[in-house]
């Protein structure tokens, strides 16, 4: 299904990483994960076939006040924003700064696979 996608995840609870990850290494994605802002910024790269998941509040900053500057860095990234704190001014918010989608928590599997089948319609079927 995930041909080929990287996908990075950056969440501070570790438990969300672990599960993010078992369910799109099922669909068939390379992944990596990261507690840190910092420490998730260097796996980045300009890929056309990667995908990030960036929640909001971590140790070390704000994913959506990194969000921009992830964009302008790695403009072909596609970055989903996964937070607890989903309203829609979070939501408009990530929206204006390249976010290709927000998906609340708790995490559900029928929301990231749609999720990545709007952005990635020709690599997941």
């Amino acid at each position: 299904m995930g041909k080929d996608i990287d996908a990075i995840i950056i969440d501070d609870e570790l438990d969300i990483c672990i599960l993010l990850t078992g369910m799109l290494r099922q669909i068939g994605f390379k992944t990596r994960y990261a507690t840190t802002l910092k420490e998730g910024l260097t796996k980045l790269s300009n890929s056309s076939n990667m995908v990030l998941f960036l929640d909001n509040n971590l140790p070390d900053g704000s994913g959506l006040e990194a969000l921009s500057d992830i964009k302008k860095d790695y403009p072909d990234i596609r970055v989903i924003m996964i937070s607890a704190y989903d309203g829609d001014a979070e939501r408009r918010r990530a929206a204006d700064n390249g976010a290709a989608d927000f998906i609340g928590k708790p995490l559900k599997r029928s929301l990231i696979v749609d999720s990545l089948k709007n952005i990635f319609p020709d690599f997941i079927n």
